[in-house]
């Protein structure tokens, strides 16, 4: 039996904490060896060094460049003909959107573990690790850092990266060579499915799969995906912080005015404000929340699920929830519900629909676009919810779709090959606009 084993930080993990950042960045297989007579199984360790980058480093790193080409999709954020496009623990590329048949790649703001942003006025806000970071963007040629909000974010979160205070962020991982070839139980290597403590470190059952990289609502402000974990309403930003809900006035912004976090729930994932009520998305459900007096957002409800990943988008009475399975999601379903919300206390499923592996998905008028992952992006007139299956418009195959924003007849989608944009103003004949590749590297 193959074992990976990590060595702990100079600061030590929690085993709290280890088991949760191990969960992320592994996809755990058991290989089964045969064992001797007298029991015994051999195990290989290969020993991983975390790397950590100071915090210095990391807080003078944030600065404009010229346009790059999109090497990797994440979040999206549309604001005054400008598309933002964030490459997950990079920073944010800049596209003037003004004509969405001929896109331009303006600019790339280098943000460090930049996931998520939204653009208010001139500002943009990103995440960057455990801090909030603020760049004016008046000039997108010379957009420049403002402000900033350090250790808004807890050390650990979802994303999977660790912060220690005196060493920094662990960015990377460093392998060394194999360890030599231990002997121990039978019973003692497979004691626990997730693995075991063994001298300094946690050994995994695991012999390979180990990364080092892991890392809509149309409003006046700017438009979120439904993928988002931030959102803007009543000038206040709200943020996912693992199972809290954090919540800052921009028209104040510091560090004395950022409210008390609220707890949600573990596994929560997208927020989606519509009116004076916060949809969150969860693992297990739909939390809403009442943001009337967005310095003390209050739930009203819970909607309750299956286990598995949910973005949300809501209009009118209805919520619109796509559930999909994968490593990150848990779960085995794959589908589109439609929950009446008509009673905010009280939500109630009144469509199932099934689906490939939705991602995010975005609502204009009638048209419902859903990003079906490896089924491409679908398409459905739903002027009448209960027979939306009936109502497919267009599809789009052979694409690994990720999100989109519907916007004054515009459709912006990205996903794994770049960003594809449709007309759709009418339905019955849905164009083509553009496609701005992603160029991966290799």
């Amino acid at each position: 039996m193959k074992v990976l084993k990590i060595k702990q930080p100079q600061v030590p993990f929690s085993s709290f904490k280890v088991y949760l950042f191990l969960s992320l960045i592994f996809s755990f297989s058991l290989v089964l060896m045969s064992c001797e007579e007298d029991c015994k199984v051999g195990q290989t360790y290969s020993y991983f060094e975390p790397v950590y980058t100071s915090y210095d480093e990391l807080r003078s790193s944030v600065k404009l460049t010229p346009a790059i080409p999109l090497r990797s999709h994440g979040k999206i954020f549309f604001k005054d003909n400008y598309l933002f496009i964030n490459s997950p623990n990079e920073g944010v590329h800049v596209i003037d959107n003004s004509d969405p048949s001929h896109p331009k790649n303006l600019a790339f703001i280098k943000i460090p573990g930049s996931f998520d942003l939204v653009v208010k006025g001139n500002l943009l806000y990103s995440d960057s690790y455990i801090d909030l970071v603020v760049i004016d963007i008046s000039n997108i040629n010379s957009a420049i850092e403002v402000d900033r909000l350090e250790g808004v974010f807890s050390g650990y979160n979802s994303y999977g990266f660790y912060a220690e205070p005196e060493l920094g962020i662990v960015t990377d991982w460093q392998e060394e060579t194999l360890g030599e070839t231990a002997w121990v139980d039978c019973g003692e290597a497979v004691s626990h499915p997730w693995g075991s403590w063994y001298e300094d470190g946690i050994a995994l059952q695991n012999s390979a799969a180990f990364s080092t990289a892991q890392a809509v609502s149309p409003t006046n402000p700017g438009m979120a995906g439904s993928m988002s974990r931030f959102a803007l309403s009543n000038d206040h930003l709200f943020m996912i912080d693992g199972a809290d809900l954090l919540s800052i006035n921009l028209q104040n912004l510091g560090p004395d005015n950022i409210n008390e976090k609220l707890f949600i729930d573990w596994g929560i994932e997208t927020l989606f404000p519509y009116k004076n009520n916060l949809f969150v998305g969860a693992q297990n459900g739909m939390h809403i929340l009442d943001i009337s007096t967005p310095d003390q957002p209050t739930k009203i409800s819970t909607y309750t699920h299956v286990n598995s990943c949910d973005p949300v988008v809501v209009d009118g009475d209805y919520a619109y929830v796509t559930l999909r399975s994968g490593n990150d999601c848990a779960g085995f379903t794959n589908q589109l519900e439609i929950i009446n919300i008509s009673n905010l206390e009280n939500p109630q499923i009144e469509h199932v629909y099934q689906m490939t592996n939705p991602h995010g998905l975005g609502k204009d008028a009638d048209a419902l676009f859903i990003c079906d992952g490896n089924d491409g992006l679908k398409i459905y007139n739903v002027s009448d919810v209960s027979k939306i299956d009936a109502n497919l418009v267009a599809h789009y195959k052979g694409i690994e779709s990720f999100d989109v924003i519907p916007f004054d007849h515009v459709a912006m989608m990205i996903g794994e090959d770049g960003l594809y944009q449709y007309d759709y103003s009418d339905l019955t004949n849905i164009k083509l606009l553009s496609h701005l590749p992603i160029q991966a590297d290799h």
